[in-house]
């Protein structure tokens, strides 16, 4: 028997099957079906012989070639989900195996309240008023997170204590009128910061200020080993109030600042008698309340401290809203798996604010005489780890889909009606609430003299809940660690999970230490976190406290005994894109440009740039070719007959590639598009 046989042709017809880009670790997945409206009318036009050999007419006014054609278009969009299997199927397994995508995160804002009480008392603005922010993608809510007392003063005066003498600071109609030292160019024990009120009344009971701290580059944090190296002490400030000619204490209720050390509320406890006064040593001016915070003991480390906006009235919010004692509607679980699944209403949920309360099995009380004893159970990742005695619970946040134990994995819920109920859950986040300075100034929530709110100073926070590519990515190197570090990279990796950090990335590298750059230290690892950007349009930075969080969670949970975790900010290498582009003079130059513009910012995002959408590769090099062929996939670029990066101020010559220094990320200015040759 010779030739060829059917299954052999098979077989050569599977092995042309394409291979297409695709979000899992290899960066490609198999192209199922050929998913296009030719490929649809082309098979159908192979079968007309077969089915219809009286059909010769294929002229485009025919009312079966229009059939055809119209089928082909609605087959299109089904056949691309078809060849989105293995992606979802890839997708499952990972869930299966307890990698979730991450939900969205909450942004959080500074609010100011205008108030104007008949009486000229303060008044109290009680945790969870919502104000609103409605832009373009929707209504943002914005809650309250604490209790405010909010005061009819005024601020009037501020002044710097410094060597025995007072230094006035300039005030503008938003505050200070640029950055500030609080305690002076050299702090020390002595030097203090005087605000002055004006108003009719007192601030009773509390008094609540804003500051605007200006953020300085935040040191290295490392973990020390397995007990976390101890800061060193910060300075200690005290509160007092110039009550006519003496000085009286103010408790602080609550610091957010740390000292001073990042921006934040300060709550006081100020006393019921507060007469106005003028300052020691001063006799000009309108006698004011005056408020007094000083260095008691100790010093600053690091550089000083700068303020850059001081403000009355405020406290901080969370673009989510709070929804209070809801009961759980049971869903059927199609897996049969044993596991009791319920549901709340609204969605997207904030990872970890679900509250849920059981009433408790009354057992052999058929009469209903024993009152039924709620208890709380705990919000997990998973269930995996938890026995049969363990409450505790799932959320799915994105459908609000919660999960309970099956007596093995974690405890069964006992049986009943309405017996499950959320005391509260948060529902919000996203991007969306990353909003602009004075965006927030519609109010939700009716409250007696509360005449206006805003934000003066822009949301910080604030990300959209992981798109499945990115889950898949990083699924597969949590699988291979297993939630403990081996390699530098599953440092990287599993920064992410640190409690309390804001991390979008992080880089292992073996042996970096920043007290030896240079040269590697044995029994070291360096980690470089990358947070979510912010709107500002500059390189974002992690905080001093998302370094310490990511460092200690590193040593406790995953690195092995004796291996020091050092967390730091990543370096970037400002990257500026000139290019002169050949335009197609049929279409509209201003949209080709801006979105020739768009395809450079993006392909160089620390986040989302590269060659596979995941993020700028640490180190790596610029080159020339790849940014010439992403401007030419742009509709309506025919040509880029120049381009020229320039790095952190050096101007490189015209189509030359550049490394990068290791570890490093790049940073995208605004690329200047120059268009040339495109007259008609």
């Amino acid at each position: 028997m010779t030739g060829q046989v059917w299954w052999e042709r098979a077989a050569q017809d599977q092995a042309d099957g394409r291979i297409v880009p695709g979000p899992g670790p290899s960066g490609v997945q198999p192209e199922l079906v050929e998913a296009t409206r030719e490929a649809v009318r082309a098979a159908v036009r192979a079968r007309i012989p077969g089915y219809t050999p009286d059909w010769t007419n294929s002229d485009r006014r025919d009312a079966g070639v229009a059939l055809v054609r119209l089928f082909g278009t609605q087959a299109e969009p089904v056949l691309a989900r078809v060849n989105r299997l293995p992606e979802k199927a890839l997708a499952e397994h990972l869930a299966t195996a307890g990698v979730r995508r991450r939900p969205a995160g909450a942004a959080v804002a500074l609010l100011e309240f205008a108030v104007n009480p008949p009486d000229g008392a303060s008044v109290l603005v009680p945790a969870g008023f919502q104000a609103t922010v409605s832009g373009t993608r929707g209504q943002v809510i914005y809650e309250t997170d604490q209790d405010l007392y909010a005061t009819p003063a005024t601020l009037a005066a501020l002044a710097v204590q410094e060597a025995g003498s007072l230094q006035a600071i300039v005030l503008g109609p938003a505050g200070p009128g640029r950055p500030f030292a609080p305690f002076g160019r050299d702090p020390e024990p002595g030097n203090g910061l005087w605000i002055g009120l004006a108003g009719t009344a007192s601030p009773y009971p509390a008094l609540t200020l804003g500051f605007v701290v200006v953020a300085a580059p935040p040191a290295p944090a490392a973990s020390g080993g397995p007990v976390a190296v101890p800061s060193p002490p910060p300075p200690l400030l005290r509160w007092d109030v110039l009550d006519g000619g003496r000085f009286v204490p103010a408790a602080v209720v609550r610091d957010d600042t740390g000292g001073l050390r990042a921006s934040g509320t300060v709550e006081l406890r100020v006393p019921r008698s507060w007469e106005p006064s003028r300052p020691p040593g001063s006799r000009t001016g309108p006698p004011l309340r005056w408020l007094r915070l000083r260095i008691a003991h100790g010093a600053f480390g690091g550089a000083p401290t700068a303020i850059s906006g001081l403000r009355l009235n405020m406290v901080a919010a969370t673009a989510a809203r709070t929804v209070r004692d809801e009961p759980l509607q049971p869903v059927q679980d199609p897996s049969g798996a044993g596991r009791r699944r319920m549901t709340l209403s609204q969605v997207p949920i904030l990872a970890g604010s679900v509250v849920i309360e059981v009433d408790d099995d009354a057992g052999g009380d058929v009469f209903g005489t024993t009152a039924a004893r709620a208890t709380r159970w705990e919000e997990v990742e998973s269930l995996a780890a938890y026995g049969p005695d363990d409450r505790v619970f799932v959320v799915d946040h994105a459908t609000g889909e919660v999960a309970f134990g099956d007596g093995v994995h974690g405890a069964a819920v006992p049986p009943g009606f309405r017996n499950v109920r959320a005391a509260r859950y948060r529902v919000g986040g996203g991007a969306a609430g990353a909003v602009r300075a004075g965006a927030v100034n519609g109010v939700v929530t009716a409250l007696p003299f509360v005449t206006g709110v805003t934000n003066p100073f822009p949301a910080s926070g604030g990300t959209d809940a992981e798109p499945d590519a990115e889950a898949i990515r990083r699924g597969a190197g949590e699988l291979r660690a297993r939630g403990r570090a081996v390699t530098p990279a599953d440092y990287g990796l599993l920064a992410a999970h640190a409690p309390g950090a804001s991390v979008a990335r992080a880089h292992g590298v073996a042996g970096l230490h920043p007290d030896h750059p240079g040269v590697p230290i044995p029994g070291v690892v360096g980690v470089l976190v990358v947070p979510p950007a912010g709107e500002d349009g500059e390189p974002p930075v992690p905080t001093a406290a998302t370094l310490r969080a990511v460092a200690g969670h590193l040593t406790r949970e995953v690195a092995p005994a004796g291996v020091t975790v050092v967390a730091g900010p990543v370096r970037y290498a400002r990257v500026a894109v000139e290019a002169w582009v050949v335009l197609d003079p049929g279409r509209d130059r201003a949209g080709v440009l801006a979105a020739a513009g768009d395809a450079v910012t993006a392909y160089l995002d620390p986040l989302r740039g590269g060659e596979s959408g995941a993020g700028w590769p640490f180190g790596g090099a610029l080159r020339h070719t790849p940014m010439v062929r992403r401007l030419l996939s742009v509709d309506g670029v025919r040509a880029v007959s120049r381009l020229t990066f320039t790095v952190d101020g050096l101007r490189l010559p015209p189509c030359a590639d550049h490394a990068i220094p290791p570890h490093t990320l790049v940073w995208p200015e605004r690329p200047l598009l120059i268009p040339v040759g495109d007259r008609p």
